[in-house]
C-alpha cells in the first residue's frame, strides 16, 4: 500500500511531537474530507485510498506501544509490533457517511479533552429582546457518544462501523433557554451541560449574541443613535416630540432655535444592563410639510421677509 511508504505523521499532517489530542483531532478532520461518499468517478477512488492511508497512520499513530515502536524504527515496525486493526471496508465508509454527513457523527473519541466538548454558536436578537431579555427555542445539532463502540472508535478489535472510528455521532435536540436582560452586541451565554457529549460529562454551549439589524437605530457600543425629522416652526419656537426608544414612545422637548444636525440625548435608553445603560441620541433633521396651502405659503413669505429685514 501507498500508505506503507508514506511518513505516518505526513499522512495525519502532525508534527513528531503531537500529542494524543492533537492526533486525533487531525484524524477527525481528515475522515471527514477524504470520505469517499463525498466523491464520484475517479475522486471517489482516489479519497477511498487517501481514507485508508488515514486510517491505517491513525491506528499506528493512537496506539501508544505501535506508536513508539514506529517512532524507533520507523517503517519497519511491524516486524515486531502485531499489526493493526483491519481498515473499514466501503460499506463501512457508507454508514459512516450516513451518521455524519445525513444526521450522523461528529467528534471525539475515548479520551476527549473537556474543550472539544463545548460548543459556541450565534444567537441573533432583537435590540428589545437584548435590553429586556426574552426566551427563546432553538434547534442545537451536537455530538453525542457512539452507542455503538462507547465513544472509542473501535470494537471488537476494528474500527466502529457505526461511527467510522470518529466515536461520536451527531444528534439535533431542541434547547430552550432564558436570555438574561442587559446584553450588547457580542456578549456570550454560557449554557452549562449543553454542548457535545464525552466520556467526561457534557461540555458546554456558548451562546455568542448578535443583534439584528433595526432601521430605527445606529449601534456605536451601548449607545443608540436615532434620526428625528421636525417640522421647522418645532425647530425655530421649540416644542415636543415623540421619540421612539426601546422602551416605548417617549416624549422629548425639542429647544427654541433647534437646527439640523443638533442631538438631543436621552439618558439611559440604550443598550446595557440595567442601571448602567447607554444613552440614546436623537439627532435632528428640519423637514417641511409635504405640500403647502396657499396660507401656509403666505406664512413662509412672511417668515422670509422678516429674516431678510433683520440680517439687512
Amino acid at each position: 500500500m501507498a500508505s506503507s511508504i508514506r511518513d505516518y505523521y505526513e499522512v495525519l499532517g502532525v508534527p513528531r511531537a503531537a500529542t494524543d489530542d492533537e492526533i486525533k483531532l487531525a484524524y477527525r478532520k481528515l475522515a471527514r474530507e477524504h470520505h469517499p461518499d463525498l466523491h464520484q468517478g475517479k475522486d471517489k477512488d482516489k479519497h477511498h485510498r487517501l481514507m485508508q492511508e488515514v486510517n491505517e497512520a491513525y491506528s499506528v499513530l493512537s496506539s501508544k506501544e505501535n506508536r513508539a515502536k514506529y517512532d524507533q524504527v520507523g517503517q519497519h515496525w511491524k516486524e515486531g509490533p502485531p499489526p493493526p486493526p483491519r481498515q473499514p471496508d466501503a460499506e463501512a465508509f457508507s454508514d459512516f457517511f450516513r451518521q455524519t454527513f445525513g444526521g450522523g457523527g461528529a467528534s471525539a473519541a475515548e479520551e476527549i479533552f473537556q474543550s472539544e466538548a463545548d460548543i459556541e454558536a450565534t444567537l441573533e436578537l432583537s435590540l428589545e429582546d437584548a435590553v429586556h431579555g426574552a426566551e427563546r427555542s432553538f434547534s442545537l445539532t451536537a455530538a453525542g457518544l457512539c452507542s455503538a463502540c462507547h465513544g472509542t472508535g473501535h470494537k471488537n478489535g476494528v474500527f466502529c462501523q457505526v461511527c467510522g472510528g470518529v466515536g461520536e455521532v451527531r444528534r439535533e435536540r431542541e434547547v430552550k433557554t432564558k436570555i438574561p436582560a442587559g446584553l450588547v452586541d457580542g456578549s456570550r451565554i454560557r449554557l452549562r451541560g449543553q454542548g457535545n457529549e464525552g466520556p467526561r460529562g457534557n461540555g458546554d454551549l456558548y451562546l455568542r449574541i448578535q443583534l439584528r439589524p433595526d432601521p430605527r437605530f445606529t449601534i456605536a457600543g451601548a449607545d443608540l443613535e436615532t434620526e428625528f425629522r421636525v417640522m421647522p416652526w418645532i425647530a425655530a419656537l421649540g416644542g415636543e416630540i415623540g421619540v421612539p426608544t426601546l422602551d416605548g414612545t417617549i416624549r422629548l422637548r425639542v429647544p427654541k432655535g433647534s437646527h439640523t444636525g443638533g442631538r438631543l440625548r436621552l439618558a439611559g435608553k440604550g443598550l446595557g444592563k440595567p442601571g448602567d445603560r447607554g444613552n440614546l441620541y436623537v439627532r435632528l433633521v428640519i423637514d417641511n410639510p409635504p405640500a403647502l396651502t396657499p396660507e401656509m405659503e403666505k406664512l413662509f413669505e412672511r417668515w422670509q421677509e422678516n429674516f431678510n429685514a433683520r440680517v439687512s
